[in-house]
């Protein structure tokens, strides 16, 4: 997150001072590191010209999305910087006698081709000795030739100031998002230590295996990854031991259906737990909520772990279960805390 906002102040810097080069430079920084793969091949379009070479990092960058997502980004973007650099006039004529309303400078050459227009006016400057008729010829063609270098100077900074205001609409969306990320994680650090010193004076178990998810989320090892969905498994069994131990009679549940609830049955002891424990209300309806979503997800855990297969986990599915257990904890923490005992 630190680097992040560096980054976007560094973008700041660059926009105020008109660095268009760079500013687009730090912007395809930010996007490669957020995942925006969009604004990634966007701002690749404004530094390479040959198409091919775009193709070519557009797809590296995007290897792991299916060929349909890929083909997405890649002319959704085209159609995009097709239109930033779109000219309400026309540059001349192509070889073709097409007009020429797209300037596909690269931003990297603006500077240069600016300088460069700027000295071929400079440098286009009649002879003192031409004669007059001479002189009023060269002075037509010399006007005309002027008005195309500064048709092209005008062109320049017209696309110019539309990527600076592309870099900075960009820049303030990601600013705005990692900010909104940020009250997110806090919001989930609070979720965490709550739970945690719930769990802390009352049971050493679930404790111990909340703090061992904790060391796991992070990473991005695949068998880290399998062991915090095992991790998140065994939590939510100790959870069930703690507010509903195992028992050997068959039990008539709150649906009037008769079960077992021994150990091997934590799922529906936790379920039990919740639908008798909290009166009808809102909060009750969205807290079984939660536990249903989190009993699918263990459920589909417990069909890997029971068929002995090695899962490929994904970091967000890893994620997803841990904040779903958290979450649920939370919630069912301030419900015992509330209830009128």
């Amino acid at each position: 997150m630190t680097n992040h906002i560096e980054l976007i102040e560094r973008i700041y810097d660059h926009i105020e001072n008109g660095d268009v080069d760079k500013a687009v430079r730090a912007c395809l920084r930010l996007s490669r590191r957020i995942g925006d793969h969009i604004n990634t091949a966007l701002f690749l379009r404004e530094l390479i010209e040959d198409r091919k070479e775009i193709a070519q990092v557009i797809f590296e960058d995007t290897s792991h999305l299916k060929e349909d997502a890929q083909k997405y980004i890649y002319e959704y973007s085209f159609k995009r910087w097709m239109a930033l650099r779109a000219l309400s006039f026309s540059l001349g004529e192509d070889d073709d006698g097409d007009s020429k309303n797209v300037l596909t400078t690269p931003i990297g050459e603006f500077e240069a081709d600016l300088d460069q227009c700027e000295k071929s006016i400079s440098d286009l400057a009649l002879p003192s000795t031409m004669g007059e008729y001479d002189s009023a010829a060269f002075t037509d063609r010399y006007n005309r030739i002027k008005g195309n270098f500064r048709l092209r100077i005008r062109a320049i900074n017209s696309i110019k100031s539309r990527v600076l205001n592309q870099c900075l609409n960009f820049t303030i969306h990601v600013e705005r998002q990692l900010e909104a990320q940020q009250k997110t994680n806090s919001f989930l650090e609070q979720a965490q230590n709550e739970v945690q010193n719930y769990f802390r004076t009352r049971s050493d178990d679930v404790y111990e295996k909340l703090q061992k998810a904790n060391q796991l989320v992070d990473s991005k090892l695949q068998e880290d990854l399998s062991l915090l969905l095992t991790q998140v498994r065994r939590a939510i069994k100790s959870i069930a031991d703690h507010f509903y131990p195992a028992t050997a009679n068959v039990v008539r549940c709150s649906d009037g259906v008769e079960r077992r609830l021994g150990d091997e049955q934590y799922l529906n002891r936790l379920h039990e737990f919740v639908h008798t424990s909290f009166s009808r209300s809102t909060a009750t309806d969205l807290l079984r909520a939660e536990l249903d979503h989190l009993l699918i997800f263990a459920r589909k855990l417990n069909d890997i772990a029971s068929k002995g297969v090695h899962a490929e986990v994904s970091l967000h599915e890893g994620q997803q279960g841990f904040v779903g257990l958290y979450m649920f904890l939370f919630n069912l923490i301030r419900k015992l805390e509330t209830k009128d005992l």
